[in-house]
C-alpha cells in the first residue's frame, strides 16, 4: 500500500486548514473556504502555507510528562486538530505536546478576557510565560476560529 501525497493548504494567522476556491489579481489573493467552518474568506498568498503531506498515515502526538517520561498516544478518534477556542482544558492536554492541566487551565482564563471570550490568533497564546509556542505549536494541531 502505498501513501498518497497531497496539499493542504493552511491560513497561517490563524492555522486554519482551508480549501482554494479561485485566484484573483494574478494569484496575488485567493478565495478560500475553512476546512472546520465553511467560512469563506480573502486571504494574500503570503497568508497560506502550502505542504505536502501523506493522506493515509494517521497523525500521533508524543507527550513528555513529569520525571522526563515520553509517552506516545493516539489522538482521540477521528480528531486531528483542535480549537482553541473551543477546546477544554483536558482536551488542551492530551493534544498539545509540552502543556499540562495548569497551562490548559491558563489558557482558558487568558481566552475569557479576551474580546468575545476567543484567541483570533494563535500568537496571543504566546502572552503566557515559560512555554515554548514555537515548539506546542509546530505541529500544526492548533487553530483558532
Amino acid at each position: 500500500m502505498t501513501a498518497t501525497m497531497v496539499k493542504e493548504y493552511t491560513f497561517t494567522p490563524q492555522g486554519v486548514k482551508v480549501t482554494i476556491l479561485s485566484t484573483h489579481d494574478d494569484g496575488e489573493y485567493m478565495m478560500v473556504r475553512s476546512v472546520t467552518t465553511g467560512k469563506v474568506f480573502y486571504a494574500h498568498k503570503g497568508q497560506i502555507r502550502i505542504e505536502e503531506v501523506e493522506a493515509e498515515e494517521p497523525l500521533k502526538v508524543t507527550r513528555k510528562r513529569r520525571g522526563r517520561q515520553v509517552i506516545r498516544q493516539e489522538m482521540p478518534a477521528g480528531l486531528t486538530r483542535i480549537n482553541i477556542n473551543s477546546a477544554t482544558p483536558e482536551l488542551l492536554c492530551q493534544m498539545l505536546e509540552g502543556i499540562g492541566i495548569k497551562t490548559a487551565k491558563e489558557i482558558k482564563e487568558l481566552q475569557q478576557s479576551m474580546p468575545g471570550e476567543r484567541f483570533s490568533k494563535l500568537e496571543q497564546l504566546k502572552s503566557i510565560k515559560n512555554i515554548d509556542w514555537e515548539e506546542v505549536l509546530k505541529g500544526d494541531v492548533a487553530y483558532v476560529e
